[in-house]
């Protein structure tokens, strides 16, 4: 099988190895983008080395009782 990028589009439903490869292909995407999104939160103080969050407190319009406007 080659290497190529396969999309929900592209891939043979029948072939049990493609869709292998796709779901293989789909989770090493997924990781990447949570890696990257905890290296951003822990560049920005938000996590720290163990994936933790360091903030604990709410935003203001997340406060029971608070005034609140979703827009609807």
């Amino acid at each position: 099988m080659d290497t190529k990028r396969l999309t929900i589009e592209s891939v043979n439903l029948d072939d049990e190895r493609e869709m292998d490869a796709l779901v293989d292909q789909m989770f090493t995407v997924g990781l990447a983008r949570v890696k990257a999104e905890g290296d951003e939160l822990r560049r920005k103080g938000l996590l720290d080395s163990q994936g933790n969050p360091l903030v604990k407190e709410l935003p203001a319009d997340m406060h029971e009782g608070a005034d609140r406007d979703f827009g609807g």
